[in-house]
């Protein structure tokens, strides 16, 4: 029996790759045809979250600037527990789709509504509802429909822990949501995704920089290495007056949600510096200084209302970080030990929106 040679097995074996290639491309690009936000909200009322969450993600990719992928992949990830990947995907409506659909929000919002009009006791319509409030900062809104589940389903986890934290986020019966928020984790103690909800809660709603430590270090040892984790911690380090610890975590808050630097001019004293951003995009600004020095620094933005920074010294380790120092606004007073140069990395909180970013050097 005659060998064949190598040529003709590399050849045989590629037309077979080159065919499988071929055949699963054509299945891929037809599944990505067939894919439907109508057969992701199917499998949802099924129960079947993480099928649903795999159709969305694939209506998302087909169509990233539209909302309806987003909205039903969350209400998905919110089904199953899945409360800070939810969150990011709100981040990624605000970076994505908000720039195209202006009208994104009240699309969700709507779409929300005729659903409850016409079946007002539905769980995931509630849920997805609720959350859509919260995420949008009508925390009111979500109380009421978070109510309205709890009396549904009265030992709903994700019920009490979005109840409580939006008590506390609106300064709205306050105790009751403490009340909430303890008791949902005694309903999924191990849960990461709690815990983070509840140090979001204590950070931005009622300051509890003690507790909102320890929730978030629960959730980042749970899995969640995320930006929102590191600003939680870094606002709780500078509560304690470590301002090392601090910078740490704001600095990696910033690497995470950093696709692009855009490196600026030097910023002398009593100079301004304005520059637009896209989402992922973090500004780079030299700053030369003198031993002793004093510099102060204050960002602001006609588009956003919530700003983040590192000082980086010339071997880029992190200084000093800032967050919410004026108002929601990144700034910082400070005394250069030694002359040198140094780098201020500054961008919106999470990263996510398109805007102009003003940096002063008084």
């Amino acid at each position: 029996m005659r060998r064949r040679s190598a040529c003709s097995l590399v050849t045989r074996a590629t037309v077979r790759v080159v065919f499988a290639l071929l055949v699963n491309g054509a299945l891929s690009s037809a599944y990505a045809a067939n894919c439907t936000a109508e057969q992701g909200q199917l499998l949802i009322d099924q129960g079947r979250y993480k099928q649903a969450i795999s159709e969305f993600t694939c209506v998302i990719d087909a169509h990233p600037t539209d909302v309806e992928g987003y909205r039903g992949r969350i209400e998905a990830q919110l089904l199953l527990g899945q409360y800070s990947n939810s969150f990011r995907d709100y981040s990624r409506v605000t970076a994505v789709v908000t720039p195209v659909h202006p009208d994104a929000e009240a699309t969700i919002l709507a779409g929300y509504a005729a659903r409850l009009e016409g079946a007002p006791t539905s769980i995931t319509a509630l849920t997805g509802a609720s959350f859509a409030r919260w995420a949008f900062f009508d925390y009111l809104g979500a109380i009421h429909l978070l109510d309205q589940l709890l009396d549904l389903q009265p030992a709903n986890p994700y019920g009490y822990l979005f109840r409580g934290s939006s008590r506390l986020l609106k300064g709205h019966a306050v105790n009751d949501g403490v009340g909430d928020l303890d008791y949902a984790i005694a309903l999924a103690p191990a849960s990461p995704d709690v815990h983070y909800i509840v140090a979001d809660a204590y950070t931005y709603g009622l300051p509890d920089p003690n507790r909102a430590f320890t929730e978030a270090s629960f959730a980042l040892d749970g899995g969640l290495d995320t930006p929102r984790v590191h600003a939680i911690l870094g606002s709780a380090y500078l509560a304690f007056g470590n301002i090392s610890a601090a910078a740490a975590e704001i600095q990696k808050h910033i690497q995470l949600v950093t696709t692009g630097l855009v490196t600026t001019s030097a910023l002398p004293a009593g100079t301004t510096l304005e520059r637009g951003v896209v989402p992922g995009q973090t500004l780079d600004i030299p700053l030369v200084v003198s031993a002793g020095e004093k510099v102060s620094i204050v960002t602001s933005s006609r588009d956003y209302w919530d700003t983040i920074l590192v000082l980086l010294d010339s071997n880029g380790n992190p200084v000093l970080g800032s967050d919410d120092s004026w108002k929601y606004f990144a700034a910082f007073d400070w005394t250069a030990p030694s002359g040198g140069n140094y780098r201020i990395r500054v961008t919106f909180f999470e990263g996510v929106i398109t805007g102009t970013l003003r940096v002063a050097r008084k």
